[in-house]
């Protein structure tokens, strides 16, 4: 008797009837369908908490502050409203977090002029604060905010069980779900940033080429330069895939020479202070102030927000991980034909180079700037590898 069959769980399988259980288990239909089950139940639990248990953070404060602007121009007024709302429906932890937990925090709560200065560098995602403006009369600005990340990663998270379902690959759940997780997907929701909507339109997106549709998936992508302008970067990778992988390039370089040129006017028009001021900001020295911040460029300063990118990248959040995973698990499929034709591993190349390109165009650390493209790059490998748990050899089961 083996070691397996002396454990309780052993013996009962074992058994005649545990063995029948086991067999009807390891079937695929019914594999799938607890796949499935397990997604959706997983997708429904993060959507609920985010609903229920919101983070108030401070980009939440500068969205809702955005999203009035263009009613209250007046600093004290902006300042003031803006607070109302936030107080109404935050926790008196959260709203001492907000106000006293720092001394930007503080400068912010206390000085309406700095406050209004930052909002620059959240005007630029127009489809974000746009739709918080169309939800307002309904919602009101706050839960409008809080359904932008909680309604699309539900969407999300269907739209993979959609993907995975077509290419008859739902056993695949099993391993999306974990690294979707780990990506940073619960946590996403229950922060009121762009991030999910983001990610919602860009999956679309990547759907779209992978079912060979460039022409749906390249409006998606431009439509995402007005959520986030940086997803650029997943356009432009997208653009060497085609070149390298042989795919029809004219949709996909007109698609970044449009969502370009919308990435300047949304920066010029929005007044955000450019790349290097705004890099000073997030991975140099945060400002109090950001009206007529102009810093000198400096390399040195340049290089120091870049190594502390990537420390804090290495230490604290696992998009590093999770992509040489990803990518090894790549290699593998490849490497025993698990993985074939030039969509699946154009896009797999794409999101990994944007990973890298994402990083080095603004050294943020954390997993919510990576998720669209770890995110992405987990469902295409899972649904070309299409994982089967109900391929077991018959004398396995007794």
């Amino acid at each position: 008797m083996s070691t397996v069959d002396e454990t309780p769980i052993g013996r009962a399988f074992a058994s005649r009837p545990g063995a029948g259980i086991l067999k009807a288990l390891l079937v695929r239909s019914a594999l799938d369908r607890l796949a499935a089950l397990f997604l959706v139940l997983s997708v429904l639990a993060v959507a609920a908490y985010g609903l229920l248990r919101p983070d108030y953070n401070w980009d939440m404060v500068a969205y809702v502050a955005t999203a009035l602007e263009n009613r209250l121009e007046n600093p004290r007024e902006l300042h003031a409203a803006t607070w109302e709302m936030i107080d109404e429906g935050a926790s008196e932890n959260q709203q001492y977090h907000l106000k006293f937990s720092n001394p930007y925090n503080l400068n912010q709560w206390e000085q309406p002029d700095d406050f209004q200065s930052q909002l620059s560098m959240y005007r630029v995602k127009v489809a974000y604060i746009a739709l918080m403006r169309l939800l307002e009369p309904v919602t009101g600005l706050i839960d409008a905010s809080i359904l932008l990340s909680v309604v699309p990663a539900f969407l999300m998270g269907m739209l993979c069980l959609y993907w995975l379902w077509r290419v008859e690959a739902l056993q695949g759940a099993f391993f999306l779900v974990p690294l979707l997780l780990l990506a940073d997907y619960s946590r996403m929701t229950s922060a009121v940033v762009p991030d999910m909507l983001l990610a919602l339109v860009s999956i679309a997106a990547l759907y779209a080429f992978w079912r060979g549709r460039d022409i749906v998936g390249c409006l998606c992508l431009f439509a995402s330069v007005f959520v986030r302008p940086d997803n650029l970067i997943l356009i432009f990778a997208l653009l060497i895939a085609a070149i390298l992988f042989n795919w029809r390039k004219l949709p996909i370089a007109v698609t970044f020479v449009a969502a370009f040129t919308a990435c300047m006017a949304i920066s010029k028009f929005g007044g955000h202070p450019g790349w290097w001021a705004h890099f000073y900001f997030s991975c140099v020295e945060i400002q109090n102030s950001m009206a007529s911040f102009s810093p000198d460029f400096s390399a040195l300063l340049m290089i120091k927000g870049y190594v502390r990118g990537a420390v804090v990248a290495l230490q604290d959040n696992d998009w590093p991980a999770i992509l040489v995973a990803l990518t090894a698990a790549w290699a593998l499929l490849a490497k025993f034909g698990r993985i074939g034709g030039s969509r699946a591993n154009g896009l797999v190349f794409a999101l990994a180079i944007g990973t890298l390109g994402k990083f080095a165009s603004f050294p943020l650390p954390d997993d919510r700037f990576y998720f669209v493209f770890i995110a992405g790059m987990a469902v295409v490998l899972i649904a070309s590898w299409r994982p089967r748990f109900d391929l077991v050899p018959a004398n396995s089961i007794r």
